[in-house]
């Protein structure tokens, strides 16, 4: 409280009733740690700006001369609440124009931002600034910083990728998708969110807060916390939101390359099957897109494999003609 109230002194934004509680903390011995403490932060929020080790160290050595290490008299007490907190005000002030000196004549450091986009039949495996590793699906876009700043370290998906972030409780991970926004402090989940299709978010370790963003305002509406092996389902169309118990392994497995479908419709499963492949399925009879079905898709295996199955489950066949695979009904 008392380090607050010190920051809004120096701010001049206190009321009457804190101003005389700050002139109360002005007369303590402590009170210089938590200057010192908000100088330090200062200093951080300059950034490659910083100034000089000698500079720095000058003007302690003049606030310490000046007002700490002189012997108290009835004088000195009397002027020490008129010009301690403007001494600090000086101080600040001192180094914000200095580095507007330094920074003149040369433009401010920018964060530039990256972006990884995967055709379909193409994945990745990418490493963030903070040493957290994405793994990227196919057909899907991640846009992220060259470097993360001094808070929220947050990136953009849009498609499917499974997450390993580095714990970091000062700094939420934030992975932005549309309105949605998913918020960790260091865990391992997967997120699909692919333009027009329902939003998921699966957890494999740790916990994971799944939000939504207010229009026009800002603020955001708590849609799911997830703990390991559960999944929200969020629909952009309705609003609605379901969480559904998944298993944590499968959610891991899907980094190395493997798919798990269960009760699946034929349809979802070629979609699929689509982007990992780089093909296009066609079903001769429409209705063969709602078939459900459940099986294990090895992403490293042929194509021809998990078609066998469906086929093989559903009494179905395929044809392959290039990328085009047509499904229809056996004697169809």
């Amino acid at each position: 409280m008392d380090r607050e109230l010190l920051l809004r002194y120096m701010q001049g934004k206190c009321t009457a009733e804190e101003t005389r509680l700050v002139k109360e903390l002005l007369l303590q011995p402590q009170w210089q740690q938590v200057l010192d403490e908000l100088l330090e932060e200062d200093f951080e929020n300059f950034e490659a700006d910083i100034p000089d080790e000698e500079l720095s160290k000058y003007w302690n050595k003049r606030f310490h001369e000046k007002y700490i290490d002189p012997p108290a008299s009835p004088l000195w007490r009397r002027s020490w609440l008129r010009y301690a907190a403007a001494c600090v005000l000086m101080i600040s002030l001192g180094l914000y124009f200095f580095n507007a000196g330094r920074m003149s004549g040369k433009k401010k450091d920018t964060i530039s931002m990256l972006e990884k986009i995967n055709p379909k039949g193409q994945r990745s495996k990418l490493i963030l600034p903070d040493r957290s590793v994405v793994y990227l699906g196919a057909e899907s876009r991640l846009r992220f910083p060259e470097k993360f700043g001094a808070g929220n370290r947050e990136i953009s998906l849009a498609g499917e990728a499974f997450f390993e972030i580095t714990k970091d409780p000062a700094h939420p991970f934030i992975i932005h998708t549309g309105s949605v926004q998913t918020k960790v402090l260091g865990t391992s989940f997967k997120i699909s969110a692919f333009e027009g299709k329902h939003l998921t978010v699966s957890v494999a370790t740790g916990k994971v807060s799944v939000a939504q963003k207010i229009a026009g305002r800002d603020a955001v509406q708590s849609l799911a916390v997830l703990t390991p092996g559960q999944e929200v389902n969020w629909n952009p169309r309705t609003r609605l939101t379901e969480i559904h118990p998944v298993d944590a392994e499968q959610v891991r497995d899907w980094k190395d390359g493997t798919m798990t479908f269960v009760a699946a419709s034929l349809g979802d499963i070629a979609e699929n099957l689509e982007r990992w492949y780089n093909v296009k399925i066609n079903f001769a009879d429409s209705r063969i897109r709602n078939y459900h079905v459940s099986l294990i898709v090895k992403g490293t295996d042929p194509l021809n494999h998990a078609l066998d199955i469906i086929c093989n489950t559903t009494h179905l066949n395929y044809k392959i003609k290039g990328k085009i695979i047509t499904v229809a009904k056996k004697g169809g």
